[in-house]
């Protein structure tokens, strides 16, 4: 599946805008604004924010065979799949170390969601210790061609470049306000407490 149908698709199962391009080098750039719901369903510690699992499996309808890496408590009906992840008191498919994935018969998945603890903390929480992002990924060398593997991360984990290339860079985002006169600034000040906000005032929910 080209990239160019994935960018589509996605737009056509999320109805969000198309905020995903294909840069002159092939590769897929874009950022995704989730809006201010900041839920996780699972109410799992560091579990995926609302609509993420829903964005990602409009990326890649092809794929038939997912992984949940660090699975923690992934809701599948959401996108379903097997899991892996080192605590057994979270009944995952696979109980495995991250770092190794002995256990796991990686030739038999073609997509991976991968979402690491981002510092020492957050794997102290865990009862864990911190992976090392770089050996997860020689790890994850066991996929067979064609196979993507999706990282969430506060930053990108070193890899072997004749083993893996970078598809798509979907990324975080700096926001840059510009305050602006509102129509109720406006209005004299015996009227403003009696004037509901006009469209788009209170849209907090905004996404692409």
């Amino acid at each position: 599946m080209l990239w160019e149908d994935r960018i589509n698709n996605y737009a056509k199962e999320t109805g969000f805008p198309k905020s995903l391009f294909i840069g002159p080098d092939g590769r897929v750039v874009g950022t995704w604004i989730m809006g201010n719901d900041y839920r996780v369903k699972s109410t799992y510690f560091g579990g995926y924010p609302a609509g993420y699992l829903r964005r990602v499996r409009a990326l890649f309808p092809d794929k038939k065979r997912t992984l949940h890496l660090f699975s923690g408590k992934v809701d599948l009906s959401l996108f379903p799949g097997d899991t892996v992840d080192i605590n057994p008191a979270l009944r995952p498919t696979f109980v495995d170390d991250a770092q190794t994935l002995a256990r796991v018969p990686l030739h038999k998945y073609d997509l991976v969601l991968a979402d690491p603890p981002y510092s020492v903390e957050d794997a102290e929480h865990y009862q864990t210790t911190m992976v090392k992002r770089n050996v997860v990924m020689r790890a994850l060398q066991q996929l067979s061609v064609g196979a993507h593997v999706v990282w969430l991360d506060q930053v990108l984990p070193m890899y072997r470049k004749d083993a893996f290339s970078i598809d798509a860079a979907i990324g975080m985002w700096i926001t840059v306000f510009r305050r602006v006169e509102t129509a109720k600034a406006k209005l004299p000040a015996s009227s403003r407490q009696m004037t509901l906000p006009i469209s788009g005032e209170i849209d907090a929910g905004l996404t692409a």
